[in-house]
């Protein structure tokens, strides 16, 4: 028997970089990239996980004054930046 927690959050793919001076990507299930509405979740994989890795999970935001996941706050994440105008 398996179980498997349901949380509020967004379901992505986490791809470290192949090899030196790659980068970060975060794929929503719907295949957009989204890495940069995530800067601290890449700066975290770039830290601490393994090059060539690919992880499968929820993205979720914890309320530390709340002592609970709030999706709320996940909702209220920066939308992405504008990509900049081709020189």
């Amino acid at each position: 028997m398996a179980y498997e927690q349901k949380l509020d959050g967004y379901r992505a793919l986490v791809f470290t970089a192949a090899g030196p001076g790659g980068t970060v990507l975060v794929q929503t299930r719907r295949g957009s990239l989204v890495q940069d509405r995530w800067p601290d979740l890449v700066a975290a994989a770039e830290a601490q996980l393994p090059d060539g890795l690919v992880l499968d999970g929820e993205l979720v935001v914890w309320d530390a004054e709340a002592g609970r996941l709030s999706f709320e706050a996940l909702q209220r994440r920066p939308p992405p930046a504008p990509a900049a105008p081709p020189a």
